[in-house]
């Protein structure tokens, strides 16, 4: 369980997706911007609840102590209370969803959709803000997608495709479809594989016959971008 137990059990969820990007302000007030094109990783902050019984989390802390701060981890939102972030927004099925292909021709900040589901042409098959994952990695969905009328369809995402496809691979949407192998292990809708950059300490604060764990701050998570 490791960090998904912490998800799992945390108040609050910060998310940065945001691209690399400077600002420089000159004597005359003038702004100015550059960008270093990167991988655009997703990094998340996790703040955890301060009330969990020592006596039944002690194999948490294990499943924590053993990755630290060396080994990818992987959270799955859909299994949390903090699904309403990835949730998908379209007119699919699940099951239309996993019969769905991205296909070979996916390039850039443009993913090709094949084998789509024989739905109204007018019914949308994600929504701005939708995630969806192709192989190891996720995306931000850009625009609303029509189904139209064509074998294909373009999906414009927040970052380039990270890996090429030299096979098509099944869709991921939202909570929807299933992962590739990600550790040994597949998932049910969007993952994201990540390391702790930084990995708080823990208090026992004692209380009759057990203890409460107090945490000493947050945990920080960085995507996993090989």
């Amino acid at each position: 369980m490791s960090l998904q137990a912490i998800l799992s059990i945390s108040e609050s969820v910060g998310i940065n997706d945001q691209r690399f990007v400077g600002q420089t302000v000159s004597r005359n007030q003038k702004i100015t911007t550059s960008e270093i094109l990167t991988v655009v990783p997703f990094a998340f902050e996790l703040k955890p609840m301060n009330y969990l019984l020592y006596s039944q989390n002690r194999g948490v802390l294990n499943s924590l102590r053993i990755p630290d701060k060396a080994i990818t981890q992987y959270i799955n939102f859909g299994s949390t209370g903090w699904s309403n972030y990835i949730e998908y927004q379209g007119d699919m099925t699940s099951g239309q969803i996993a019969a769905c292909q991205w296909q070979t021709s996916s390039a850039n900040k443009v993913l090709v959709l094949g084998s789509l589901p024989s739905i109204s042409s007018t019914a949308f098959l994600f929504k701005a803000g939708d995630f969806v994952q192709v192989g190891l990695y996720s995306y931000i969905v850009t625009a609303d997608v029509l189904r139209g009328a064509s074998s294909t369809v373009n999906v414009p995402v927040h970052r380039s495709l990270i890996v090429a496809l030299t096979a098509p691979i099944a869709c991921v949407a939202g909570e929807f479809g299933t992962t590739v192998s990600m550790g040994d292990t597949t998932y049910t809708g969007v993952t994201f594989p990540v390391v702790l950059r930084d990995y708080p300490t823990y208090t026992l604060i004692p209380m009759t016959n057990d203890s409460f764990i107090q945490w000493s701050g947050t945990f920080k998570a960085f995507e996993s971008v090989l």
